[in-house]
């Protein structure tokens, strides 16, 4: 391993939350509104497509892809996200169109069987990363010309926006001034949320051009435990789908999803 990838973080001890917290329930069911929505004209008569998800942990996403007739390669570094991911493909019987494969993002260019892909997926991999502009052209790299990759991190204006509201100042100006954002070791906040501002930069000194941009979870965050409670969890979906690509609403969301074609 190099030194960039012994900093990267692996989420063997997290396995379980992060299905429990970022895939499942009406936080799961916004990003997925979100990525079917930016993705359905890409996947809707293009046959099967060749996939990549990198860094792709439990791999609910990509398992959809699997599901919808497309041959999926679903890479991670975490033992035991991939240990789940099996036992879903299992449960969906999904085995013949997917392949995991337990290698960090920085080695999957190295592979033969995955040059070429049509679609890569980098869900929420990114801000856990020593060098996220090295791995965007890493990445860039998987793709066939003309193909897309599919792109969200954590957004550090999000993070910024929470503290301000918190009055939580001086956290902030420590974050700022060290550069780690990162909670304690259990936290899934990560230690090096991106600004959209870098991210476009990278992508476009790698030759990549943004098709859709939209914000996951817009004001979910922001909304009063007894306040979501109360609505309807469609609502609160339909609601982030229609102001997703609206801005100012779109850059204080806690994620980023930009699609991008080479």
């Amino acid at each position: 391993m190099t030194s960039d990838q012994i900093s990267d973080r692996n989420f063997d001890d997290l396995a379980h939350r992060f299905r429990d917290r970022i895939y499942g329930g009406l936080k799961g069911d916004i990003r997925l509104a979100v990525l079917n929505r930016d993705l359905a004209p890409l996947l809707a008569d293009a046959g099967s497509l060749k996939v990549v998800d990198a860094g792709g942990g439990q791999g609910q996403f990509a398992m959809d892809l699997a599901q919808g007739g497309h041959r999926v390669y679903l890479a991670d570094i975490s033992a035991q996200m991939l240990a789940q991911a099996a036992e879903q493909l299992a449960r969906r019987q999904l085995q013949e169109r997917v392949t995991l494969l337990q290698r960090p993002l920085q080695e999957l260019p190295q592979i033969p069987e995955l040059q070429g892909a049509d679609l890569v997926i980098c869900h929420a991999v990114l801000e856990w990363l020593a060098q996220p502009k090295q791995a965007v052209e890493q990445l860039r790299d998987l793709l066939k010309p003309g193909g897309y990759l599919s792109l969200t991190f954590y957004n550090r204006r999000a993070l910024e926006f929470r503290l301000l509201q918190r009055g939580s100042f001086r956290q902030l100006d420590r974050n700022i001034e060290s550069g780690n954002w990162g909670g304690h070791p259990g936290s899934l906040t990560p230690r090096n949320p991106l600004l959209l501002e870098w991210v476009q930069d990278w992508l476009a000194q790698a030759g990549l051009t943004v098709v859709a941009h939209s914000g996951i979870r817009c004001f979910h965050d922001f909304m009063t435990p007894a306040i979501r409670e109360k609505l309807p969890a469609a609502a609160i979906v339909g609601k982030e789908l229609e102001y997703s690509r609206e801005d100012p609403y779109r850059q204080l969301a806690r994620y980023v999803h930009l699609l991008c074609r080479l």
